[in-house]
């Protein structure tokens, strides 16, 4: 039973890539905008508590100096009429020289009349209370005892937030501590300096301050809702752009794929040819070489010089024409012909080149020498193509003295920088690019036979092995060509 395995296209993955940037976006926009929520609230409640404590402390300051004063005495009106708690002070009331009537203000009583004007006026409710007060309007509600009895607990303050009558307050409240002026009043009561007295309740209205809140919370969500739609947006478009992207890159791989068979079906077509041409075109050249050859041999006596020498021209060129078509079915085949990279140790393929140019090495008395050679990851094949065409060069264009050929092999950062050194007659350098060209000769086919072919395969070889070739000459000094193979894995 065969695998089927699903093949994930890297668009769906990006896909899901940007679906889960959309939801993690979303996330940190809504956790920003939940936080800002929680905070503006928090900052509502602290509002309303820092009013209660100025109110709070609004009102003792007033009570002290009142208390500092001994109470004040203000003129006797509807509203303000003798305190009845106050009975027992002396001149409580009192009548001045131009006969107003005049009523002493002790600290409690001045500070429910401000109570009832703030409550009038801003919403604000404050209560003296104690668990022992003196006038009825003093007892504490159900919160203010819990309050109290807190603070019998060694509580200084207690808040929350309550309702009162349906509506919502801040509700705040401090320990009153009896001071030496309070006991004017108190002290009959058996409370001593320092007795918690009792406490001073302070209900901050909330209705205003939620409304600040709840503008606040608008224009954040507002802020919130236009980052979270600009980065939305962005992604939108990061993904259109990453979409045309990759429909882009698919459509230059189809591109890529159908010259990629079209050039390989160009190669076997090439390939087929060549050895259709090279089959068809031998044949008859054999042919007409051994005819040639038959001829010269029965009339070689019969014929003029003349007659011989055309003889012998003719199967020279002929011979030079299987020659070059043999060339030309290699030069084709190296790029379509080859075998997959191997580890190959370049010692055993120059051993291998060496043999099979055995004929002209002793003919020509070459002596060829060799530096320790590498493994290198290359076609075994075409490498020794390669160094044969190089010494077979070496050979061919020598001077007078026996050809002196050396290979070295150096290595460089990731690559192998290979050489081939001769003796020979050299190269004008404004040529050392025009002879790795197919058909490009520097002598004429009589004075150094071949076809022209040699380098430009050499050439193909090394680009097939993904190196670079150039040499380097004097003429009359010799020859070093180069070339460089990767020192790296590689395959075909």
């Amino acid at each position: 039973m065969k695998d089927s395995k699903r093949i994930i296209s890297p668009l769906f993955i990006i896909e899901r890539y940007i679906k889960f940037l959309v939801v993690i976006w979303t996330i940190i926009v809504a956790t920003s905008l939940i936080w800002s929520i929680i905070r503006i609230k928090k900052e509502t409640v602290e509002e309303a508590r820092i009013q209660a404590q100025i109110s709070y402390v609004k009102d003792i300051l007033y009570r002290r100096w009142n208390a500092m004063h001994g109470g004040v005495y203000v003129p006797v009106t509807e509203e303000t009429q003798p305190n009845p708690y106050l009975s027992g002070i002396p001149e409580r009331d009192i009548t001045t020289p131009s006969g107003r009537h005049l009523t002493l203000m002790n600290p409690a009583y001045m500070t429910r009349q401000v109570y009832g004007l703030m409550e009038e006026k801003y919403g604000v409710i404050g209560h003296i209370t104690s668990l022992n007060p003196i006038r009825p309007e003093n007892s504490p509600d159900a919160w203010e005892t819990k309050a109290l009895q807190a603070f019998e607990q060694g509580k200084t303050e207690v808040s929350s937030i309550e309702e009162i009558e349906g509506k919502e307050y801040f509700r705040f409240m401090h320990r009153f501590i009896t001071e030496e002026n309070c006991l004017k009043c108190h002290a009959e009561q058996g409370y001593h300096q320092g007795d918690i007295r009792g406490g001073i309740s302070v209900s901050i209205p909330m209705e205003p301050l939620r409304a600040i809140e709840h503008r606040h919370i608008v224009t954040f969500s507002v802020v919130h809702s236009l980052l979270w739609l600009v980065g939305l947006g962005g992604i939108i478009l990061s993904m259109q752009e990453i979409r045309r992207s990759e429909q882009e890159r698919k459509q230059a791989e189809e591109e890529l794929r159908k010259k990629t068979d079209e050039l390989a079906r160009s190669n076997a077509e090439l390939e087929q040819f060549a050895s259709a041409v090279s089959h068809d075109l031998k044949e008859p050249l054999l042919a007409i070489t051994i005819g040639l050859k038959l001829l010269k041999k029965r009339y070689e006596d019969k014929l003029d010089s003349e007659g011989d020498s055309l003889i012998t021209d003719t199967i020279d060129e002929a011979i030079q024409m299987q020659t070059l078509i043999s060339d030309m079915l290699l030069y084709s085949r190296v790029g379509t012909g080859g075998k997959p990279f191997v580890p190959t140790d370049c010692a055993t393929v120059l051993n291998r080149s060496l043999a099979n140019l055995r004929i002209p090495l002793e003919q020509s008395g070459a002596v060829v020498t060799h530096d320790p050679l590498p493994e290198v990851m290359a076609d075994p094949i075409q490498l020794s193509q390669l160094l044969q065409n190089l010494i077979s060069n070496a050979i061919k264009f020598r001077r007078e003295e026996k050809p002196s050929i050396h290979i070295s092999a150096l290595r460089k950062e990731k690559e192998w920088v290979f050489s081939v050194s001769d003796n020979g007659i050299g190269i004008p350098s404004e040529y050392s690019a025009e002879i790795f060209e197919i058909f490009q000769r520097l002598h004429n086919k009589k004075e150094y036979p071949g076809t022209g072919i040699g380098l430009a395969t050499c050439k193909k070889i090394v680009e097939r092995h993904g190196g670079h070739i150039w040499v380097e000459s004097e003429p009359g000094e010799g020859s070093t060509f180069y070339f460089t193979i990767p020192d790296k894995e590689k395959s075909i």
